[in-house]
């Protein structure tokens, strides 16, 4: 009496045992979890590929100076951060016959964003003189770019900064101004500042010119 008493308490031990582990398999075994986990690099590979588009993007856009002088490349620190190039420009901007020397600064943040820096030099007395406005550089997210640069030296040289403030996120549209600088007694002012529409991507105002 005492060993059929016995067979079925172990019976139903091994059938919850094996009710137990099929559970378990189902939770944590399951095909069906093994592709929900997958997916989690894919937005890395996918952003990777719309920054590189980002950047390419604007490749009809340019700021004007071509043919560098000079060109250095410098290491980006551990983050990715840092001076990645800088190209030197000697252009007579004044008409004085004298090579002055603009500087475009390209800098790197370890995100996708970046933004150029400008420096504008007129040599007087055989120095060179920064005569830049102030804060004068670009501004790039990751899908808009903020502010754009341009300059033009025929027929006379002038500079059109076309900007417009960060609102709420950097894709979100704001109203840019194009402010344009000119030579006047060597020294760069505005010489003229218009509101323009509501826009993501300042570029597409330059090229709707």
């Amino acid at each position: 009496m005492e060993s059929k008493r016995t067979v079925p308490f172990w019976l139903i031990i091994a059938l919850m045992i094996l009710v137990i582990g099929g559970m378990i398999y189902l939770l944590f075994g399951s095909p069906q979890k093994t592709e929900k986990i997958m997916p989690v690099g894919a937005p890395a590979i996918r952003l990777d590929e719309n920054v590189a588009r980002v950047r390419r993007a604007p490749a009809n856009f340019t700021d004007g100076l071509h043919n560098p002088n000079e060109t250095s490349t410098y290491q980006l620190d551990e983050t990715g951060a840092g001076i990645s190039n800088q190209t030197i420009y000697y252009r007579d901007i004044n008409g004085d016959g004298i090579s002055d020397r603009i500087t475009r600064s390209h800098y790197e943040n370890g995100t996708s964003h970046y933004w150029d820096s400008y420096t504008i030099e007129l040599v007087q007395n055989g120095k060179y003189r920064d005569i830049t406005p102030e804060n004068f550089r670009t501004t790039h997210g990751a899908e808009c770019s903020l502010t754009q640069i341009q300059f033009s030296f025929a027929p006379k040289f002038q500079i059109v900064k076309i900007s417009r403030p960060w609102h709420e996120t950097w894709n979100s549209p704001s109203v840019a101004t194009r402010t344009i600088y000119e030579l006047s007694d060597n020294k760069l002012v505005i010489s003229s500042q218009k509101k323009l529409q509501s826009v993501c991507d300042v570029t597409e105002l330059f090229l709707a010119e």
